[in-house]
């Protein structure tokens, strides 16, 4: 034990050396709760996970059937359709070329989560950046097809994508736009999510190379376009409604900065706690280099890599007062 320790610890210390920037260890080292898990748990691949898809299968014999494959699958604490599968032939099998499962990374099925209760209830919901449709048939299994969501992508190619997945999940309640959300035309929404583009650094687990190339003024790309999401996004929605806003990232700059800055543009925006049984969520960041946000920023969900064992991610939930 003590040989594989110290070998673990020359390979941790190999790979920081080399393939992690020092940039990105200054960044985010001081903000986790754990340091040593936290390396650890970006050199640890991603395991492979799926949600069942209640719209067209039955949770019992779905689960009987892909372990009589002799496929492993365990399921998560937190979300009673999401398993952990470590098998790649999970994406072969003929309950995912049915839509009887869907292949998605764990903390991506965490927006609509979020909204669980909101969706439940609602009549018109709005997917700002829905393409490829991982969360949009997720939100449509949520709604049972009942109700009607429009999902909007500004990619023509992904917007096809998108059709494909919704029609192999049976998903029927869905409508497709393509155009700069930014522009979206005016309505009112219950629920609107906003899974902004961002630097994704959350994601290194699964694509080691934004590690290889992560640079600090990548974090900042996107937020002046982010800003302007989350602006239409909240414009969008409806006295009492809610606004999803989620990233990939883990920069405070593409996050809390960014719903702070939300919130000091609209007094009528209130922040919403995200709580989701089992799942270990840490609180928003208020204070980060030489700012600091306001105080209910600490309100919005912080997903570590190592906190549950999945990408890097962030959620905020807000919602604007009658």
């Amino acid at each position: 034990l003590v040989m594989e320790s110290f070998m673990y610890f020359l390979i941790v210390k190999i790979f920081m050396e080399f393939m992690v920037p020092d940039g990105f260890l200054n960044r985010y080292l001081p903000l986790v709760d754990d340091k040593d898990a936290f390396l650890k748990s970006i050199l640890t691949p991603l395991k492979r996970s799926f949600r069942i898809n209640p719209l067209k299968a039955d949770r019992t014999l779905v689960k009987n059937r892909i372990e009589s494959y002799g496929i492993n699958i365990k399921q998560t604490l937190w979300y009673e359709d999401a398993y952990f599968c470590e098998n790649p032939e999970i994406g072969y099998t003929l309950e995912n070329f049915m839509g009887h499962i869907y292949i998605q990374e764990l903390a991506s099925m965490l927006p609509p989560l979020a909204a669980l209760k909101e969706l439940k209830k609602a009549e018109f919901v709005l997917d700002g950046c829905a393409a490829p449709g991982s969360k949009t048939t997720q939100i449509g299994a949520f709604m049972q097809n009942k109700g009607v969501i429009v999902a909007n992508d500004i990619n023509y190619e992904r917007v096809a994508a998108l059709n494909c997945n919704l029609e192999k999940l049976g998903v029927t309640n869905s409508y497709l736009t393509c155009g700069d959300f930014r522009f979206f035309p005016k309505g009112e929404y219950d629920v609107v999510f906003v899974d902004a583009p961002c630097s994704a650094d959350g994601t290194t687990r699964k694509k080691p190379q934004i590690l290889n190339n992560w640079k600090e003024d990548n974090t900042y790309r996107y937020v002046d376009l982010q800003y302007q999401l989350i602006k239409r996004g909240f414009e969008l929605i409806k006295d009492g409604g809610t606004l999803i806003y989620s990233t990939c990232s883990m920069s405070p700059a593409e996050n809390e900065q960014v719903v702070d800055w939300l919130l000091k543009k609209y007094p009528n925006a209130v922040l919403e706690p995200i709580n989701i049984p089992n799942l270990k969520i840490s609180p928003g960041i208020t204070k980060w280099n030489d700012k600091i946000y306001d105080k209910r920023v600490s309100e919005v969900a912080r997903i570590w890599p190592h906190s549950n064992d999945t990408d890097g991610f962030f959620i905020c939930k807000l919602k604007k007062m009658e």
